[in-house]
């Protein structure tokens, strides 16, 4: 007997997945892919002609790009806020001024709120799961879908480990494509 799942307990079956391939990475491999991402957009045309990148300080769980943001001041970063059911953007103006997230308890600035997205010329976008055509898994709440609509003129780059490169993640019409994804 064959059972058929519906998409959402595909993405459901998935998340699981990869969260069981990412509890048994060590520490010293999440750093190791972490830096070599960092090193990977740092080097990249997009991340180079940049200005203004939209970013994410990371969870205990995603690849780690504090490296990077802290390191290249000559970009302006914007790092997400949740707020409700949405992402609001806020200018990172350094660790200090990082604030325990309410609603997920991550580090969220307290800069300005950026709201020329016309500006944002690249997007660092974390998941759950990426494929190599685009298509990204996230955590199920739509924080990015409902975002990235917005930022037309961005480049749209998934950033993930290695462990999160599946052959096809399922895909509903709602869900955003990425211009590119970066997996260690």
């Amino acid at each position: 007997m064959v059972i058929e799942m519906t998409l959402s307990q595909q993405k459901e079956a998935l998340r699981r997945v990869i969260a069981a391939k990412k509890n048994v990475l060590s520490v010293r491999k999440r750093q190791t892919e972490s830096l070599y991402l960092a090193n990977q957009i740092e080097s990249s045309e997009s991340f180079r002609n940049a200005g203004v990148v939209l970013a994410y300080w990371p969870m205990a769980d995603e690849v780690d790009l504090r490296s990077l943001i802290l390191k290249r001041e000559d970009k302006t970063w914007l790092l997400p806020c949740v707020v409700d059911d949405h992402l609001l953007l806020r200018c990172f103006e350094g660790v200090a001024s990082l604030t325990e997230g309410m609603r997920f308890g991550i580090p969220e600035p307290t800069g300005e709120v950026y709201a020329d997205y016309g500006k944002v010329d690249m997007v660092l976008v974390p998941g759950v799961a990426f494929d190599k055509a685009g298509s990204r898994l996230g955590r199920g709440k739509g924080f990015y879908d409902r975002l990235l609509p917005q930022l037309h003129q961005a480049e749209k780059a998934g950033v993930g480990f290695s462990v999160q490169l599946v052959d096809k993640v399922p895909c509903e019409p709602h869900d955003e494509l990425l211009d590119r994804v970066f997996i260690a």
